[in-house]
């Protein structure tokens, strides 16, 4: 309600809840909304406070955070994550009309969302849920597992990050470039997917991929013999068009986005 009275803008204004997947849900509705053509245009965004003492002791509680005041690293101890906040806005359209109003494309075309839900575990991933949420956006995206150049993970620190590395090979191999940025952002409670999108989105827009804070001698020993697929302290170039991102929400809401690199005549 504060940005439409700040932007002027005149559109609904809803509220999506999809917990640590909330921008791809809130990605995945204005999709859904620009691709029936019920609207142009939306202003999609997430926030989450500052670490506060009710959020970060329910984390502990769920023994699922870094509480030694050390910034906690995915990939590497498993020792848990840590509760950062902030905020991240994107303005998504349909393409013609943002090119009538003389807009040039930033980042990446969205060129899937798809949602899913584990109901199995509040916390903990299940194998099929994240899968279900990959398989259904490549299928919307009309992409194939191997036309996939760079994976950006949800990665949380926690022994969920072998489950989920594993769920990326068995989809993908060992084929893609693989991102883990909570090292870097910190673990916001709905805008985490947010601030990897952008990263992933304003790397591989100039066919590179930013430095994730993860050094290779750090990587935990199950994860060390993936090494040469996983975008450390470096960062690194990367070829092809496509890039995927997953997001997995307490509660098993999990968001998967698929977007491609804009031809140069496209972008101009």
């Amino acid at each position: 309600a504060q940005i439409s009275m700040i932007g002027g803008i005149t559109g609904a204004t809803v509220a999506p809840l999809g917990a640590c997947a909330g921008f791809g849900t809130a990605l995945k509705m204005a999709d859904d909304a620009i691709q029936a053509g019920q609207i142009k245009m939306a202003v999609v965004g997430t926030t989450a406070p500052s670490p506060h003492a009710l959020s970060v002791g329910a984390f502990y509680a769920a023994r699922v955070i870094s509480h030694d005041g050390q910034v906690s690293k995915p990939l590497t101890e498993m020792r848990g994550t840590h509760v950062s906040g902030g905020a991240c806005i994107w303005i998504v359209g349909d393409y013609e009309h943002c090119r009538s109003l003389g807009m040039k494309p930033l980042g990446l075309e969205v060129l899937s969302v798809a949602l899913s839900s584990d109901a199995e575990h509040i916390i903990t991933p299940s194998a099929e849920g994240p899968q279900r949420a990959i398989r259904a956006a490549l299928d919307q995206a009309g992409v194939a597992p191997d036309d996939i150049s760079t994976w950006d993970m949800h990665a949380t620190a926690t022994p969920g990050d072998w489950n989920e590395l594993q769920n990326a090979l068995r989809v993908f191999g060992d084929r893609p470039l693989m991102t883990a940025r909570k090292g870097s952002f910190g673990h916001g409670m709905s805008v985490c997917g947010g601030w990897e999108l952008t990263a992933q989105h304003m790397g591989f827009t100039k066919g590179v991929l930013h430095p994730v804070n993860l050094q290779g001698n750090e990587l935990h020993a199950q994860i060390a013999p993936y090494h040469d697929c996983l975008v450390c302290q470096e960062g690194t170039g990367v070829d092809g068009n496509i890039a995927g991102k997953i997001n997995m929400g307490i509660g098993g809401i999990n968001a998967c986005v698929i977007c491609r690199r804009w031809e140069p005549e496209e972008r101009e």
